[in-house]
């Protein structure tokens, strides 16, 4: 039997940066959604927003309303929720499925999704390091074989 510890350590690994990256911008979104819930905190977002355009000389034409980012927000921040528990199953799927080298093929399917997600999830630059640790983990459970015993 060939052990997975490489490919157990660096799921672990990917998972812990994975998930304080997805909690972190689902934590952020949320907070930013709740703040601008009320009409006193749209109208703080909206006068902070349109005062930095105006101290960078971007024009107001030229990006998109404050409510229409307010709306970008709160779409981000369900969809980072519905990745974070997507992102924390697959990666325990995968996890049962290398450990004790059961399904090492399903568990590097599970890992490479598990990094899919977290890259795109964390805005690519966040999410790269636990996406990069993931797909290795899935390489390493698709490439690593065990020895035949008949061949030796």
């Amino acid at each position: 039997m060939i052990k997975r510890t490489a490919e157990v350590v660096l799921a672990v690994i990917g998972m812990l940066f994975g998930l304080v990256t997805l909690v972190g911008f689902t934590a952020i979104g949320f907070i930013i959604d709740s703040a601008a819930s009320t009409k006193e905190g749209v109208a703080s977002f909206t006068r902070s927003y349109y005062q930095s355009l105006e101290d960078s000389g971007i024009a107001v034409s030229d990006v998109p309303s404050a409510k229409q980012i307010l709306d970008m927000v709160h779409t981000y921040a369900i969809l980072a929720l519905i990745a974070t528990i997507v992102f924390t199953v697959l990666l325990i799927i995968g996890l049962i499925g290398i450990t004790g080298n059961k399904k090492p093929v399903l568990a590097g399917f599970m890992f490479l999704i598990a990094g899919i997600i977290v890259t795109i999830g964390g805005f690519v630059v966040a999410g790269f390091v636990p996406g990069l640790l993931l797909v290795i983990a899935a390489i390493l459970s698709f490439v690593r074989k065990p020895k035949d015993p008949f061949l030796a």
